[in-house]
């Protein structure tokens, strides 16, 4: 048994059963694509957005608007602490849809893509945030801790943009 054990403990998981890392959040909401990408590249407003369980902090760099703003933050996520540094890297504006990305740039970093899509009523919103589950054994405490409280903050952003497009 004890054998059994240590085996199982040994040999990490297939990559064919591993799901998706990413986290993705989709919903419509009122405000037009135009102020919801408005809150987005002010990271003076994005800040007011964030929810307080999610970051513990969020310092604006220079620039602080427009395709090249930057800051530094500190997400808390389960027992997950992460300090990084991102870049408003994207900014695509057309009729159809607008794009944003955060390109959150380290050795373990990660894009955020916002896509915002005029449809009637407001916008269809689609933030995916593309990651890498982390090593075994790590593994489970992502997908059972981790990730789940990531998608809830990340829904919970979507929230807070919108609420400040219509300000």
């Amino acid at each position: 048994m004890i054998l059994t054990l240590a085996a199982a403990l040994a040999e990490p998981p297939a990559p064919a059963a591993t799901p998706s890392a990413d986290i993705v959040t989709e919903v419509t909401v009122a405000p037009p694509a135009e102020g919801l990408a408005a809150v987005l590249t002010d990271l003076a407003r994005f800040r007011q957005a964030l929810p307080p369980d999610c970051v513990g902090r969020f310092d604006v760099g220079a620039p602080a608007a427009g395709q090249g703003a930057s800051a530094r933050l500190r997400y808390d996520m389960a027992a997950m602490h992460r300090t990084l540094t991102f870049t408003l890297s994207r900014v695509e504006v057309a009729p159809s849809r607008t794009v944003v990305d955060f390109d959150h740039a380290s050795d373990r970093g990660f894009v955020t893509r916002w896509t915002l899509t005029p449809v009637e009523g407001g916008t269809q919103v689609t933030v995916r945030t593309a990651l890498n589950a982390p090593p075994w054994p790590f593994t489970a405490y992502y997908f059972g801790a981790v990730q789940p409280e990531w998608a809830t903050c990340q829904r919970q952003f979507v929230e807070g943009v919108a609420r400040l497009a219509t300000e």
